[in-house]
């Protein structure tokens, strides 16, 4: 049985599959399986795959047509047993010593349960590149995930012992299933880390899904945002802080901005108190209103 599964879902990824599965096939570390679920590709993305069965411990799972990523993810975790999972998707890429540097920190740190990267974002067809940071101590993601996944899903190792826990994905948040995962798992208890190095490169492109679904990924953000605010409030409802809190809100005008701030003020103190990293929400609230009313 190898360390580590990879568990990657693949749907019409021929263009970028091969580029993937050869940074895999580039990692130091070398005890790994690669689980890739194809769901329901009609293009060469199986054809690619198999070409790499030679030079990746490879285990190929199908679907005869797409049932999500969500469901893709929870089908490879069923047909593994590893003690640490590891997410890369069909369009991303891992840095070599990607693997290696997650498992280490893993074993020297075992209250962890789950640990991202830093992640390199990149764009071919725009020759453009960043580099997305997120909070590198357990507090401080716990924190920020009341606004945004402060763990980028494709950097994550984590240890099987968390979806023993928590559960698995939960299809009804498909395209926002490890944001409602990590919200679910941080109010059990788990505890998160980010390596603070782009060990992960995140390619930007217009036919990923986070493109092409954003109204419902957006409708889903909400609901797991009210619903994890709503745990830390000790049941009281957020009102309208999710949405003056989000990234991806823009309100038509300075005066419903102000609005809304008003309504969920009371909120927004009571949470400030709860959440375990206080600097963290300072800087999640005067970036939101500095957004907002700035």
């Amino acid at each position: 049985m190898p360390l580590i599964s990879v568990v990657m879902p693949a749907r019409n990824a021929a263009t970028t599959l091969a580029e993937s599965l050869e940074s895999l096939a580039a990692q130091s570390f070398k005890d790994f399986e690669l689980v890739l679920v194809n769901d329901g590709s009609s293009d060469e993305t199986v054809a690619i795959a198999e070409s790499f069965a030679g030079r990746l411990n490879l285990r190929l799972v199908h679907h005869e047509s797409s049932l999500g990523v969500a469901r893709s993810i929870n089908d490879g975790l069923a047909q593994s047993d590893s003690e640490f999972v590891a997410r890369l998707d069909s369009d991303d890429l891992a840095q070599p010593e990607r693997l290696a540097r997650q498992l280490e920190f893993l074993r020297a740190n075992p209250q962890v349960g789950v640990c991202g990267t830093h992640v390199l974002v990149f764009s071919r067809e725009h020759d453009q590149s960043f580099v997305l940071n997120h909070p590198t101590s357990s507090a401080g993601i716990r924190t920020a995930l009341v606004q945004r996944c402060a763990i980028a899903h494709p950097s994550v190792m984590l240890r099987r012992q968390v979806f023993e826990l928590a559960g698995s994905y939960d299809l009804r948040f498909d395209f926002a299933e490890d944001y409602e995962l990590w919200c679910r798992a941080s109010l059990l208890g788990v505890q998160f880390a980010n390596i603070a190095e782009p060990l992960t490169h995140y390619r930007k492109h217009a036919g990923q899904v986070s493109q092409q679904k954003a109204q419902l990924q957006y409708e889903r953000d909400m609901a797991i945002k009210t619903r994890y605010m709503t745990a830390w409030l000790q049941g009281e409802a957020p009102g309208l802080l999710p949405q003056f809190l989000a990234l991806q809100t823009r309100f038509p005008n300075r005066e419903m901005a102000l609005a809304v701030l008003q309504q969920c003020g009371m909120a927004m103190t009571k949470l400030a108190r709860a959440v375990p990293d206080a600097d963290e929400f300072c800087r999640i609230m005067t970036g939101s209103l500095l957004r907002h009313l700035g």
